[in-house]
């Protein structure tokens, strides 16, 4: 749909027409990863365990969360029979002492404490997946860690996905550890993936590969090598909104329209059409998807405000859509990260407000409906779970749409209900409210909304 913000006011509802596809929402494309979430300002350590973090995070109905994440995964040593509670032998990452002490992301020390005990981050993770709950994701060490050390990560989180060696191919990882041999890393890969298959068949192992916007000769020369004999169930992709839009936006919105509209119309399904041809039969993962409030060295001029977080929802819509029309392409897909939008300031931000109210599709199991007559300037994604009929409205307008008393789903004719809804100023804005409207959708807003009987 060309010009998703439009100022002429949108039609009305009156002619939706919502049907249930009967095909499957999937689920695992609503999974957080967790770089960072374990320390705030001055590297404090924080407690990712009590109540009111799980329930931040709970609120945002999470799939599955992943640990380590980030270049930490990297060095990342868990200790094998170590406990799942406090006072654990494990420090934080279980880094060995001879790791560059700026290897983790700006952090200075190795050793983490809270209220003078031992505070380790796996074991922290594994209580908070526990008590969301939530499944596990576990990304592991393939550089300088152990495949045991996997295995046993894989017992105490039991996850369905496992991600060896993220972007290990990169910069230093690629040249030092990997002496620009890419088969030396396929052939490692390969041999953890039989260990790990042998104890856990049905974990499904994830390679690492260049993302698949890259033209970089290096990351050529890596996807040549393992498009033939790799031992993995998937390959990764990221989709940051700086890189989807190709670093084009200018400030200027009659461009950046434009822009916006051409990631989910042209760029993620060419890039989509592109990891499949060089990894046929291989799942598609998106590793990492979010806002870029962070890695796009300050070129993004709508950090935080209602246009940037609209990529949010438009997102969702794209990946559910995609997945119901295409087989489930996207087998997972993972929000980077917590610490973004539950960081040092708690949940007071437009991106987690976004994220929490679009995670109402992601509740329980579901199928996806197919939504016609959809008004310009209107985006509406849904699913159907016990028989209720859910709605994310994402209103890119500057004019209030009427809410009609009855809207048509599966030839009934039901009456629609504003659950939550967050509303801003405007497309640049960096602030917004909540509201409630039993006759109205606001403009610049994000609303979830059930249909019944």
């Amino acid at each position: 749909m060309k010009h998703q913000w439009i100022t002429k006011a949108p039609a009305s509802l009156d002619d939706l027409i919502i049907l249930d596809s009967k095909k499957e929402l999937n689920r695992r494309i609503w999974t957080f990863s967790t770089s960072d979430i374990f320390f705030r300002k001055g590297l404090t350590a924080f407690d990712v365990t009590s109540e009111e973090y799980v329930q931040a995070v709970r609120n945002l109905h999470p799939y599955a969360v992943a640990f380590p994440e980030g270049k930490t995964s990297d060095w990342a040593r868990q200790v094998i029979g170590d406990t799942i509670i406090f006072g654990g032998k494990g420090n934080g990452y279980n880094i060995p002492s001879w790791v560059p002490t700026d290897i983790l992301q700006g952090m200075s020390s190795h050793k983490f404490y809270l209220n003078g005990q031992s505070y380790d981050f796996f074991n922290a993770y594994v209580e908070m997946i526990n008590a969301i709950p939530a499944h596990g994701y576990i990304l592991g060490n393939i550089m300088t860690g152990s495949c045991a050390e996997v295995i046993w990560m894989i017992s105490r989180a039991h996850p369905e996905f496992v991600q060896l060696g993220l972007e290990q191919m990169r910069a230093e990882a690629y040249s030092e550890y990997w002496k620009k041999d890419p088969s030396k890393y396929k052939e490692k890969i390969n041999r953890w993936a039989d260990s790990i298959k042998a104890v856990y068949p049905q974990v499904k192992v994830i390679a690492d590969v260049p993302p698949s916007h890259s033209n970089l000769s290096s990351d050529m020369q890596w996807i040549h090598e393992l498009q033939s004999g790799l031992k993995a169930d998937g390959v990764r992709d990221y989709w940051h909104l700086h890189w989807m839009s190709k670093g084009q936006f200018t400030g200027d919105m009659r461009n950046d329209l434009d822009v916006m509209d051409e990631i989910f119309t042209t760029t993620i399904p060419s890039l989509i059409e592109k990891n499949k041809k060089n990894f046929p039969g291989k799942e598609l993962i998106v590793d990492q998807w979010s806002v870029s409030l962070t890695g796009d060295g300050g070129r993004n001029p709508y950090k935080r405000t209602f246009f940037g977080t609209s990529y949010i929802p438009r997102m969702v819509n794209f990946m559910v859509e995609y997945n119901r029309d295409h087989n489930n392409t996207i087998a997972s897909a993972k929000y980077e990260n917590l610490k973004q939008l539950i960081g040092n300031k708690g949940i007071s931000s437009m991106e987690y407000e976004a994220v929490r109210i679009v995670s109402q599709l992601f509740t329980e199991q579901a199928t996806v409906l197919t939504i016609k007559n959809q008004p310009s300037g209107i985006q509406i994604t849904g699913v159907k779970a016990n028989g209720r009929y859910k709605l994310i409205i994402l209103n890119n307008s500057a004019h209030p749409l009427s809410l009609p008393g009855h809207i048509s789903c599966d030839q009934k004719a039901l009456q629609i209900k504003v659950i939550d809804a967050i509303s801003s100023p405007g497309p640049t804005a960096t602030s917004w409210e909540h509201y409630s409207s039993a006759s109205e959708i606001k403009p610049y807003s994000i609303i979830f909304a059930e249909l019944a009987e």
